[in-house]
């Protein structure tokens, strides 16, 4: 008798942790996935490393246009940088405002790959920075994804970003340096 209760017992249990799962995967189902969950727009964040000021004696030739510009906006990438994937396989329309874009590479064929990947980058100039040497060498830079903004062909600011939201909001004030405004503050405030 204790034995039929006991296997009575041990199917229902199966049955219900069946059931359990099937629950678990229904609900899984109507979460959506990681990368499709919208990132908080999260201020840029300054480079405190970042030697601002600084112009280089050579810019890339890529981007050898921008060192007269009154306004140049490079955002930087790296192959390595799994946030920097997610952002350039992000949306169109994720480089409004940008002048060029920077790859930071351990070689040129890992630099050309990400391009590769990501085709969007091509609508702007973009120069390789094999090992990150200019990007380190001229402003003291090794983080990535950055964006540089230059006056003139000077470091003006730089910024670290998490987000594509997050790089729109230094779009928003473009002079923040210069007007003493914070990254996702407004000129009122």
């Amino acid at each position: 008798m204790v034995d039929i209760v006991l296997s009575v017992t041990v199917f229902l249990l199966t049955v219900a942790v069946i059931g359990l799962f099937a629950m678990m995967g229904e609900l899984s189902s109507r979460v959506p996935a990681q990368e499709e969950v919208p990132q908080e727009a999260a201020p840029p964040q300054p480079i405190e490393e970042a030697r601002l000021g600084a112009a280089p004696a050579q810019w890339p030739a890529e981007l050898a246009q921008l060192s007269n510009a009154d306004n140049a906006v490079i955002v930087v990438f790296s192959t390595l940088c799994t946030t920097c994937r997610r952002i350039a396989g992000g949306q169109t329309g994720l480089l409004t405002g940008v002048s060029g874009v920077l790859i930071s590479c351990p070689g040129a064929g890992r630099g050309t790959e990400f391009l590769n990947e990501f085709p969007m980058l091509r609508d702007h100039p973009v120069a390789l920075d094999v090992e990150g040497h200019w990007l380190t060498t001229n402003f003291g830079v090794d983080i990535s994804p950055s964006v540089l903004v230059f006056e003139r062909g000077r470091l003006l600011s730089a910024h670290t970003f998490t987000s594509a939201p997050s790089l729109q909001l230094l779009h928003t004030h473009p002079n923040h340096e210069k007007e003493g405004i914070s990254a996702g503050q407004s000129a009122t405030a």
